[in-house]
């Protein structure tokens, strides 16, 4: 058994810096790669027993254990629709992901390894139309280029809400969640580059009474609209936000950076409150919320607890 802890403790003492590593793997001819924070241990498939499951969903190859833990395989090329010739799969090369995220931890097969890359948020772009993408369809972030090799970026967490919507969504969003007329008054700044996560929090922030919020879909353009509020004197009081609410995977700037950055630059005088909302929240990942800053770090997909957060950190006690 291979793990990461070594490359997760050094990424681990540079928090804020807009730098992310990235495990890249391939699926036949196609380069793929997820954050290397989300990567538990790398297996040989022969090396472990795969025990068959009843009524298994798409893509389920069935459960393997690590120490004594019953984790699900997923073969990641069914569960992203791409084509192949079973007959073709060399069993004994093929490698075991596992992986950690939403509080949930998941096996995939892949093809193979290529290395672990170390870059910028900044190098990351958007998924274009003349990139050749079979198989990734929605469940890409945007690709990332080494030696003109382009390396799609995996959203692991939309495959898995897509294939698991019950155990990695949120059911009953909105249940016991009253609005109040005081959330009004909260001014929020919210950066997350998932549109469908976009979606259900604004949807459940706006329904508690939370109407004062700015969106954006990366921690870079989050950060250049609050500091031209702040150039141009766009707000009321000390501060133009009382709040910012982010993700950390983002592409041109992360949300550690975001935080960071508005706690020590733009806003040094009168820093708002920061709660970082993420899949990769752990205890490590926790430590590095709180060495940039942030008042507070909620694991997706806990949405309803968002409002009980904000409320804690911006409301008087009721």
């Amino acid at each position: 058994m291979t793990t990461l802890n070594s490359s997760r403790d050094a990424i681990l003492l540079e928090s804020g810096t807009n730098e992310v590593e990235f495990i890249e793997f391939f699926l036949g001819d196609i380069s793929y790669g997820i954050n290397v924070s989300k990567v538990q241990r790398v297996l040989a498939r022969s090396s472990v027993e795969i025990t068959g499951v009843a009524q298994a969903p798409m893509g389920a190859v069935g459960l393997i254990h690590i120490q004594e833990e019953p984790i699900m395989l997923m073969d990641l090329k069914t569960a992203l629709g791409i084509p192949f010739d079973p007959d073709s799969i060399d069993l004994e090369r093929q490698l075991i992901l596992v992986t950690t995220f939403n509080k949930q931890t998941t096996a995939f097969l892949i093809d193979g390894i290529s290395k672990i890359h170390r870059t910028s948020w900044e190098n990351f772009e958007p998924l274009s139309s003349d990139v050749t993408s079979e198989g990734a369809g929605g469940y890409s972030t945007g690709t990332v280029t080494f030696e003109d090799k382009i390396i799609i970026i995996l959203d692991l967490e939309r495959l898995m809400l897509a294939l698991f919507p019950t155990s990695h969504g949120n059911q009953g969003i909105m249940e016991g969640v009253e609005n109040r007329a005081e959330r009004n008054a909260v001014r929020i700044l919210y950066a997350e580059d998932s549109k469908m996560v976009r979606s259900i929090t604004e949807g459940i922030l706006n329904d508690s009474g939370y109407l004062q919020l700015d969106t954006f879909e990366n921690g870079q353009d989050a950060y250049n609209f609050m500091c031209k509020r702040i150039a141009e004197k766009d707000f009321d009081g000390n501060a133009p936000y009382d709040l910012i609410l982010t993700d950390i995977e983002m592409p041109k700037m992360d949300g550690l950076t975001l935080c960071r950055k508005a706690k020590t630059e733009a806003c040094s005088q009168h820093p708002p409150k920061v709660i970082v909302y993420s899949s990769l929240i752990n205890k490590e990942m926790a430590l590095k919320c709180e060495s940039v800053g942030a008042d507070a770090q909620l694991a997706k997909p806990d949405v309803r607890q968002i409002v009980q957060l904000i409320d804690s950190l911006c409301l008087p006690p009721m």
